[in-house]
């Protein structure tokens, strides 16, 4: 790749490098697992970055390229999400609130375990701050698609949570 072409690329990800980086590790489960998908997904990005000819689409690309290669991973390894409390606390300050920690884990395994697209849109919508203009580009369909599947994902997550404090922390969660 060319010296022009990496300038590019760097000139338009690093405006998304945050929210993609939530969105990795939030994905994965757990930092490790989500700086390797970031890495990966960056790397397979520069190496398709000729193929873009629109680069309006470049945010959209990355996150769909970090979606497909967790859910080669997923199919690949059957993966398993781990948690701990560094990770939580980069997605969600809790201070020192032990019990608020392992509510927001909870919760979290909770919306890992919802179906993949209601899972990927909800953590592409409250978790890192996605439009739904840009989810809808990333995982395909309509608007309304979009809409329904966080409507859906919100209502069943609620439905499988077990106390009024988990809940409180998936209202907070879903309301950032």
């Amino acid at each position: 790749m060319d010296t022009q072409k990496e300038i590019e690329f760097i000139a338009l990800y690093e405006p998304v490098h945050n929210q993609l980086s939530k969105f990795c590790r939030a994905i994965s489960g757990n930092p490790e697992d989500g700086k390797d998908l970031l890495q990966d997904t960056v790397l397979n990005s520069l190496e398709g970055f000729h193929r873009i000819k629109d680069k309006t689409v470049f945010k959209t690309y990355l996150f769909s390229v970090a979606g497909n290669l967790q859910k080669m991973k997923r199919r690949r390894l059957k993966f398993k999400a781990e948690f701990n409390e560094t990770e939580i606390n980069q997605i969600m300050d809790f201070g020192q609130d032990q019990e608020s920690l392992t509510d927001f884990k909870i919760v979290y395994e909770k919306i890992l375990s919802l179906p993949e697209r209601m899972s990927e849109a909800l953590i592409l919508y409250h978790i890192s701050d996605l439009s739904l203009v840009e989810i809808q580009k990333i995982q395909g369909g309509s608007i309304s698609g979009v809409k329904l599947r966080l409507k859906r994902g919100r209502e069943k997550l609620l439905s499988l949570l077990n106390t009024k404090k988990q809940m409180k922390v998936a209202v907070m969660l879903l309301t950032l």
